[in-house]
């Protein structure tokens, strides 16, 4: 079968683990991995109005019950957010962590707190994934595996992934967004702590590219920004509340910026660093608050179907997936006609 990794186009937000809990279910994935920096990013998804589920920590492919999860090498893990997460959402028996994992402790927090590099300039969310991860690179981390409270969910998330791709279908979820990556983003240091690509996201699992069936690049219909940096296009306070498009980030509770349209330069640029093979077209209710609900093609409005012609021509692959609003129901699936 293979690994399908889900990645974002622009800089996060975009409903990444929302896709990522449709595919493993759609494609009855035994299990889901995370990649990325750390806790530093959330993933949410609403079961009802008032009902979400959100972590850190976790991929969101739990919310299949035939999919387990895991945690790639690659990925800082907080213990303390690490086990709220297995507690509230009862993962005890259908959880991994591999024990190569570099360590978010109470000192990489209480670093980045007191960091006003980060709190002013960067605007970061101060988790302690940064620090966990310069600790690591210096060789000074602990790991996984030094941690006795882990000791039960320990794996070898590399071989698990492998072994899964091989045989049936791997969800891959990603955190963050294509231009916030470390090493490719033009916006240094606005950026986060390590690169949010599927090349990245395939080594933060270990994962072999020959175990690679597809990349879901997801991009977001009114792109946003949570902290400092550019943003082409940017909208007022005022313009996105009046507009009824107001976000909030689920680690910080800030207003994400907003951006009036796609960059288009910049979404072929994620294109050609992901080579997707398929785009999730996402919030596409911000866009036309017309098409909220559509459950189908033939509820897609024009100017939704004229948005995914521009995404499918900027990035070279077919939009599969059309999310219409806020609930997990609310996607349209293309492929099916």
């Amino acid at each position: 079968m293979g690994a399908i990794i889900v990645v974002d186009a622009l800089w996060g937000d975009s409903g990444k683990g929302k896709v990522a809990a449709y595919l493993s279910r759609r494609e009855a994935a035994p299990l889901c991995l995370r990649a990325g920096i750390g806790t530093n990013a959330g993933h949410s998804v609403y079961i009802t109005e008032e009902n979400s589920i959100r972590t850190r920590q976790l991929p969101l492919g739990f919310m299949n019950d035939g999919t387990a999860v895991g945690i790639g090498s690659g990925v800082a893990v907080d213990p303390r957010v690490f086990a709220a997460e297995v507690e509230r959402y009862n993962l005890a028996e259908r959880v991994k962590v591999d024990y190569r994992c570099p360590i978010i402790t109470e000192e990489h927090i209480a670093r980045e707190k007191a960091s006003q590099h980060l709190s002013e300039t960067v605007g970061s969310t101060k988790s302690g994934s940064g620090a966990a991860q310069a600790d690591f690179v210096l060789r000074q981390a602990p790991q996984a595996k030094d941690i006795p409270e882990l000791q039960p969910y320990l794996a070898d998330i590399a071989q698990l992934a492998n072994d899964t791709a091989r045989r049936k279908q791997l969800i891959v979820e990603c955190s963050q967004g294509t231009f916030l990556s470390l090493a490719l983003s033009p916006d240094y240091p606005f950026v986060t702590s390590g690169n949010c690509t599927v090349a990245a996201a395939a080594d933060d699992v270990g994962l072999s590219w020959r175990n690679i069936s597809g990349a879901v690049m997801v991009v977001k219909a009114v792109p946003s920004r949570v902290g400092a940096g550019p943003l082409p296009g940017e909208l007022g306070a005022d313009e996105i509340q009046q507009r009824g498009i107001a976000e909030y980030g689920v680690v910080t509770g800030r207003l994400r910026r907003k951006a009036a349209e796609i960059p288009w330069d910049m979404l072929g640029y994620a294109a050609m660093l992901n080579g997707p093979t398929e785009i999730a077209l996402t919030f596409c209710d911000h866009f036309d608050p017309a098409v909220t609900g559509a459950r189908s093609r033939a509820e897609l409005t024009a100017p939704v179907l004229e948005l995914i012609a521009k995404v499918e021509e900027a990035c070279d692959a077919p939009v599969t997936i059309v999310e219409t609003g806020k609930l997990f129901e609310h996607m349209v699936d293309l492929r099916e006609g």
